[in-house]
């Protein structure tokens, strides 16, 4: 028995446990196992592109991104953009998150960022993953989340990065 037959159990029972309580369980199953098998300090970007749901994708990038469950007001203000292709989708979707205020009061590290704006891969997971990556310390990311824009502008410019 592997660990994704583990947790499909836990959450066929726990399901199964809320119908009999009168309630339901409010996590998609694709989102419970992307969120059992991951690092809960570590999101991996492109373990989250193997959904192809847009809805269950949204759900498990607030989950996982932001440690939330989504709200209601979030939910309308993407699911106009449900019907987009899921590459798109969830670049648009990952770049939002990534670029929040909320996000960056998180102590959460991204890796495999195949939307990053600096990826030159063109969201190939593949090649994403062959790829070695240069990251900034911790503590300098923090700090640079914290700048004022023109600030992160002179940073970038100073780092060769677009």
């Amino acid at each position: 028995m592997n660990d994704m037959s583990i947790y499909t159990d836990i959450y066929n029972t726990v399901s199964e446990n809320m119908q009999n309580a009168g309630g339901a369980f409010r996590t998609s199953e694709i989102c419970f196992g992307k969120i059992a098998s991951s690092d809960p300090i570590i999101a991996d970007i492109s373990e989250l592109a193997e959904i192809s749901d847009n809805s269950i994708f949204l759900e498990t990038a607030y989950r996982i991104l932001l440690q939330r469950n989504i709200d209601d007001n979030a939910i309308k203000s993407w699911e106009s953009r449900y019907g987009l292709p899921a590459p798109e989708f969830q670049k648009l979707v990952t770049r939002s998150i990534l670029r929040s205020a909320e996000f960056a009061n998180t102590k959460i590290k991204v890796k495999n960022n195949i939307y990053s704006e600096k990826n030159a891969f063109g969201g190939n997971i593949g090649s994403i993953r062959k790829a070695s990556a240069v990251t900034m310390p911790e503590k300098l990311m923090n700090m640079y989340r914290k700048m004022p824009a023109p600030m992160k502008k002179a940073a970038k410019k100073i780092m060769g990065v677009d």
